[in-house]
């Protein structure tokens, strides 16, 4: 029985920030694979700036030197929105005898109990839950925590779904929005530091000419 996560999210571009925090997680946590789930309609935020197809390549290019690290295109061909749940009922009849490990923020942690079907949820995958810079943890994440809190990676090995393990992650001071207004600028260096850009993902949104207003 292997240890699988997931990590969801827009990357709208992918950066340093998600990559550093996805090897973490892999490591950290023990994950034999860490699958990045682009999403394709988040049901809670805008509408992503540029295709489908385009932020599934970035994040390809951004993955490859890592073969832990795996890109799942299982929510872009929706044409709806993607709720977690739904993708995790698909992913447990995918690997019905692996554990599944769900990566999620503290912003989502705090206010997960107004996810779509947040209790079914935690009957389908374990949750990792990441630091973010500028969110503490609230009086719903204590509830939680209180709840389904784990305090060792064996408590998730022994379990199949159903513990929330709160990590203490490297903060990366970026953000895909960040990156964005450097381009539409045409200023990508006003943005964030050349170092926390992943460079054959900027040489594919040049390319492409991604982001340019």
């Amino acid at each position: 029985m292997a240890m699988l996560g997931f990590y969801g999210g827009t990357f709208d571009p992918i950066h340093q920030g998600h990559l550093r925090l996805a090897l973490y997680v892999r490591q950290h946590c023990q994950l034999e694979q860490l699958q990045l789930l682009p999403c394709h309609l988040p049901p809670h935020r805008a509408h992503p700036g540029v295709s489908s197809e385009h932020r599934a390549a970035m994040v390809e290019l951004a993955i490859a030197p890592y073969p832990a690290l795996q890109l799942n295109k299982l929510e872009l061909g929706k044409h709806s929105p993607s709720y977690t749940v739904e993708t995790l009922e698909i992913l447990r009849r995918q690997y019905p005898n692996d554990t599944l490990c769900f990566v999620i923020g503290m912003d989502s942690l705090c206010a997960f109990t107004r996810w779509h079907r947040y209790q079914d949820i935690l009957s389908l995958c374990h949750l990792l839950v990441c630091q973010r810079p500028g969110y503490a943890e609230n009086a719903e994440a204590t509830m939680l925590l209180q709840n389904y809190g784990a305090q060792s990676i064996n408590e998730l090995q022994n379990h199949r779904a159903g513990k929330i393990l709160l990590l203490q992650n490297p903060l990366f001071d970026i953000s895909a929005s960040q990156i964005r207004a450097g381009l539409q600028q045409n200023e990508p260096q006003q943005g964030p530091s050349p170092a926390l850009q992943i460079p054959a993902v900027m040489a594919y949104i040049q390319q492409h000419g991604l982001y340019q207003v």
